[in-house]
């Protein structure tokens, strides 16, 4: 005998939605959004930069930490079982922290500090130590003009991924925003202690909704 398998079909409009939602309880609440549609392979890529409530204009020596998320979602991912999900669903975060020209630290010292920093959010976390590296790191150079050599200012980005294909299981709308917010609950401990390490006391520093 044959049991019919059950299929359940997550809108990428959903998907985009719980992100939306995700970042405003956190209190994350400027974003900008560029959706991209390729008619060739039928993906359509969502990318959204996040910033932190401010009031403040943001010049290179006062912009907080700021993180963009990315997810690319094909024809594979629309229709699916329930019972196991081939193709890997992923949102890509890449953090910012800008620094001052003025900060005389130099590359490895600012990835170390970077480094310690992601190790403190893990530990809030997890309540251990992590012993690998989750986010890939490099510091860039900004410059005043594409000409010109006098600095602008310095970014240090930090790039990682999370394999969110669980949400794809058929367990339902209310376990994707699960999902959803566990991921965001890390990206939030993340900038605040990069706002704590890089920008103490200053517009870096977050407030939740609640407080806002």
């Amino acid at each position: 005998m044959h049991h019919k398998k059950e299929y359940m079909t997550l809108s990428y409009e959903e998907l985009a939605n719980a992100l939306e939602e995700g970042w405003s309880v956190i209190g994350l609440h400027e974003h900008d959004v560029a959706e991209q549609v390729n008619p060739t392979t039928l993906e359509r890529t969502f990318r959204a930069e996040l910033f932190p409530e401010h009031g403040d204009p943001l010049t290179e020596h006062n912009t907080p930490p700021w993180v963009e998320v990315t997810m690319v979602w094909g024809p594979a991912h629309q229709v699916h079982t329930g019972q196991m999900v081939s193709v890997p669903l992923e949102l890509t975060w890449e953090y910012t922290i800008t620094v001052p020209p003025a900060d005389k630290r130099t590359d490895s010292e600012l990835i170390r500090t970077l480094q310690s920093a992601i190790q403190t959010s893990l530990r809030k976390l997890f309540h251990e130590d992590v012993g690998f590296d989750v986010l890939a790191l490099e510091v860039r150079r900004a410059y005043k003009a594409p000409e010109a050599r006098e600095l602008r200012c310095l970014e240090i980005h930090a790039r990682g991924s999370s394999d969110i294909s669980d949400v794809l299981t058929g367990l339902g709308h209310d376990h994707m925003l699960r999902v959803i917010q566990e991921e965001y609950a890390m990206v939030n401990t993340l900038l605040q202690t990069f706002a704590d390490t890089f920008s103490p006391g200053s517009v870096g520093g977050y407030r939740s909704v609640e407080s806002a």
